[in-house]
């Protein structure tokens, strides 16, 4: 099932917000278990603020990480950001998205995302004719308009018995 709208724009401002969201979720993390701090350059009147987060709170923030991703893709077909945009996540073969294919798009957002900003899902995106990056690619899934989209729309969410069909 091709796309039936060009969605990259949409597709990349929903990442973003994704990204911000992810972004207050780390200064949390930071806050509480990390080390922040704070300065001031008397120079030029400059002030900066630092997160830093390691070791386990860092391990326990990749698993927030992921799971914002993998679980609201499994139950909403979605993230927060690509629902505010009408964008959902359907199977390229018009079959229920399954949540292995769920695990498998988000577990590639790591090569997606080299070496920064999502270069290398940005790059497969503009280069695949269905605007996939690796992660579509290799879960066989596609980006499409909420509401043109049939692939799973009126489904249940997704199964442990699905993931045999990934």
């Amino acid at each position: 099932m091709p796309p039936t709208e060009n969605v990259t724009g949409k597709r990349i401002v929903a990442a973003l917000i994704d990204i911000v969201i992810l972004g207050v979720v780390f200064a949390i993390f930071a806050a509480l278990f990390g080390d922040t701090e704070t300065s001031k350059n008397g120079s030029d009147n400059g002030a900066g603020f630092q997160f830093n987060l390691t070791g386990l709170p860092f391990v326990l923030y990749l698993g927030v990480v992921l799971a914002y991703y993998i679980g609201t893709e499994a139950v909403l077909f979605a993230t927060p950001g690509k629902l505010a945009l009408g964008l959902r996540v359907a199977a390229a073969d018009d079959t229920p998205l399954s949540i292995g294919r769920v695990v498998v798009r988000n577990l590639l957002r790591i090569v997606d995302g080299l070496p920064f900003l999502y270069l290398v899902g940005i790059i497969a995106i503009a280069a695949s004719k269905r605007d996939q990056r690796v992660g579509d690619m290799a879960a066989q899934t596609i980006v499409v308009s909420a509401r043109g989209a049939t692939s799973g729309a009126t489904d249940a969410p997704p199964t442990d018995t699905d993931t045999a069909r990934f």
